[in-house]
C-alpha cells in the first residue's frame, strides 16, 4: 500500500502550516482523487472479485463514495480550521464546542452512510466479502488517521 498519497493528503488537509487558498485546492482536489485511485486499487486487489461480482460491486461501491465525499470534505474542513485557530491562536471554548460537536456529526454520518450502502453489497457480495470490504474500509480510514494525528498539533 503506498503511503505516499496518505502523507500528501494528510499535510494537504492540514494546510502544511502554509495556507489553504488558490493552487492549494488544486493540490488538495489531486491529492484526493489519487487517494480514492489509491483505495480502489486496494479494494480491486484485497477483494478479488469475480467479473459478476464486480459488475454488481463497482456501481454501488462509486454511489457509495459519492456520498461520503462530501463528508470527507467536511473532515477536511474541520481539519483546516482547527489547525488555521491554533496557529491564530483563536482556539476559545465556543470554538472547542463547535470542533467537538462537528467531529461527532461527521463520524455519525460517515457511519450512517457505511450502514446505508450494506444492503446493496451484501446483495451483490457474500457476507464474508462484505466483511471484508468494510474492514479495509477501516484499515484504510485508520491509516488516513494515524498520519493527520501525527500531523495535528495536540491542544496545549
Amino acid at each position: 500500500m503506498s503511503r505516499r498519497w496518505l502523507f500528501v493528503l494528510a499535510v494537504l488537509l492540514t494546510g502544511a502550516y502554509a495556507g489553504w487558498a488558490g493552487a492549494q485546492s488544486l493540490e488538495f482536489e489531486q491529492a484526493r482523487n489519487e487517494l480514492q485511485a489509491g483505495r480502489d486499487q486496494i479494494i480491486r486487489e484485497e477483494l478479488g472479485l469475480s467479473a459478476e461480482q464486480q459488475a454488481g460491486f463497482w456501481p454501488i461501491y462509486r454511489a457509495y463514495v459519492a456520498r461520503l465525499a462530501p463528508l470527507r470534505d467536511r473532515e477536511a474542513e474541520l481539519v483546516r480550521k482547527f489547525v488555521e485557530a491554533y496557529e491564530a491562536g483563536e482556539f476559545d471554548d465556543d470554538f472547542a464546542e463547535w470542533l467537538i460537536e462537528e467531529n461527532f456529526a461527521i463520524q455519525e454520518a460517515l457511519l450512517g452512510v457505511q450502514k446505508e450502502f450494506l444492503a446493496g453489497f451484501r446483495s451483490v457480495l457474500p457476507v464474508q466479502e462484505v466483511a471484508r470490504f468494510y474492514q479495509l474500509e477501516n484499515k484504510m480510514d485508520a491509516e488516513v488517521d494515524a498520519q493527520l494525528a501525527l500531523a495535528i498539533p495536540l491542544l496545549e
